[in-house]
């Protein structure tokens, strides 16, 4: 008698994967669902975990819905049936999977069930043997809910490979199958993005650097990515993340600025800017997300050329980690108008006169017309001379075809002090192409002139003209 069952259940399967068969090419898919007989299902869709998430036990362990779609016209097997489930990413079962796991398809798929192989916890695959499939269709699928455990550490996806065969070992309606997209995967929630403005900002000439041509240096964005939740359990996947998560935001600035000279502000959105503290740093404790635009303000005293940027720290509220870094990001930079050289180790005449060579600095206009006026700066001494607060001027413009010659000497009565040895920053107003500039050390007993590299320009690059 059992004889005769096992032969009439293997001539069935025999004949079910025929059928399948002819019709060419056909294969069952599997997918994540949210059929509403998934009654104990946590993750019913594709899931994003926040990256920022705090991992424990409770957050990472969900009930997978899974849906095994056989082929439009598949006719599966009445007899016995193997489908195993293997979790991938390092996912393993947060409890024992019982036979309980494939669930009454109430359109009308409900097969017997029971335990063919693994399935423990912490293990990440698990053979069912299944019978009685005749009404399992696709319009009516074999359902599943797995209890899932994520690993605690890492953030790697986790996804479902499958296999489908008869008791000996023949593939059913295509043999095997994965989602086609992970179940779980990870997402940063939260981000402050910084941009750059595109807008030259330089302190102008024509008022001693004291005036910006465009005050804006860039944004910082914060924003929270749709759909990040906070867990695969049943809370945290209700728990989408907010910009309420964020409960304070640090900006900080690292760049020249000064009450006097130019100062940084922030403002969020719309609201009027708030200064930044010299330190360079500002926060809010009420995030919101929005654009924060960086922007400067003039105070009176000559601007500097500077390099800016910009490091966000978020602190985040629980179930998150504590903070979040973004930068640091680089802001649209201060310059100066006209052509700007930084010069080093130059000798005042009083030091030149004592070592035998003087510094000079021979500056050519080969534009089209007049250069605006020729100014330095004092910014070392070796002999503890106060650092220029102001231009001082050393021509009022270079003639067309014309040189300026620059000295140790006549830098010195510019300054109205010997500074021993110390750097300077010249600057003349006239674009880059319309000048030529050398430097030289000169043997004050012969006069023989020696050139050396002229420094760096305003760009920090050394001038190739």
């Amino acid at each position: 008698m059992k004889k005769q069952t096992l032969l009439g259940a293997i001539a069935l399967t025999t004949i079910a994967i025929g059928a399948a068969g002819a019709a060419n090419a056909q294969q069952y898919t599997v997918t994540v669902s949210a059929d509403a007989d998934l009654t104990a299902a946590t993750v019913k869709a594709a899931t994003k975990l926040a990256t920022e998430l705090k991992l424990d036990a409770t957050n990472t362990k969900g009930v997978l819905g899974l849906a095994v779609v056989p082929s439009v016209g598949a006719i599966l097997p009445g007899g016995n049936s193997l489908l195993t489930f293997s979790l991938t990413g390092g996912t393993t079962f947060g409890t024992n999977v019982t036979p309980g796991a494939i669930v009454l398809n109430t359109g009308g798929c409900n097969p017997t069930t029971t335990i063919s192989s693994g399935g423990l916890a912490a293990s990440s695959s698990v053979t069912f043997l299944l019978s009685g499939l005749g009404l399992c269709n696709n319009g009516s699928p074999i359902i599943a809910q797995l209890p899932v455990q994520l690993p605690l550490t890492g953030t790697n996806s986790l996804s479902v490979d499958t296999q489908f065969k008869t008791e000996l070992g023949t593939a059913i309606d295509g043999g095997s199958a994965s989602l086609a997209a992970p179940a779980v995967t990870f997402a940063q929630a939260f981000k402050a993005t910084t941009a750059a403005d595109t807008a030259a900002t330089a302190a102008t000439l024509a008022n001693g650097f004291k005036s910006l041509t465009e005050p804006l240096l860039g944004t910082v964005t914060l924003a929270v990515t749709a759909a990040t939740v906070s867990g695969i359990d049943a809370v945290g996947i209700a728990d989408a993340a907010v910009i309420g998560d964020v409960t304070k935001a640090d900006f900080k600035f690292v760049g020249t600025q000064s009450a006097t000279a130019a100062q940084l502000t922030l403002a969020e959105g719309v609201n009027p800017a708030a200064d930044v503290a010299v330190t360079g740093l500002i926060s809010d404790a009420s995030p919101t997300a929005v654009a924060y635009t960086v922007g400067t303000k003039a105070n009176g005293a000559a601007i500097s050329a500077s390099t800016y940027t910009v490091q966000t720290d978020l602190t985040l509220a629980a179930p998150y980690v504590a903070s979040a870094t973004f930068g640091p990001s680089s802001l649209q930079s201060i310059t100066r108008e006209g052509t700007t050289y930084l010069i080093p180790w130059v000798s005042s005449g009083t030091l030149a006169n004592s070592t035998g060579n003087a510094t000079v600095v021979r500056i050519a206009n080969i534009g089209t017309a007049t250069s605006g006026a020729v100014s330095a700066e004092l910014l070392t001494s070796s002999t503890g001379t106060p650092a220029s607060t102001s231009l001082v001027a050393l021509s009022s413009g270079i003639t067309k075809g014309g040189e300026l010659v620059i000295t140790g000497a006549s830098l010195e009565t510019s300054f109205g002090a010997n500074f021993g040895r110390g750097d300077v920053r010249i600057t003349a107003e006239a674009q880059p192409a319309t000048l030529i500039t050398r430097r030289f050390i000169q043997n004050v007993a012969n006069g023989s002139l020696t050139e050396v590299s002229l420094g760096r320009d305003a760009t920090g690059s050394e001038p190739q003209n």
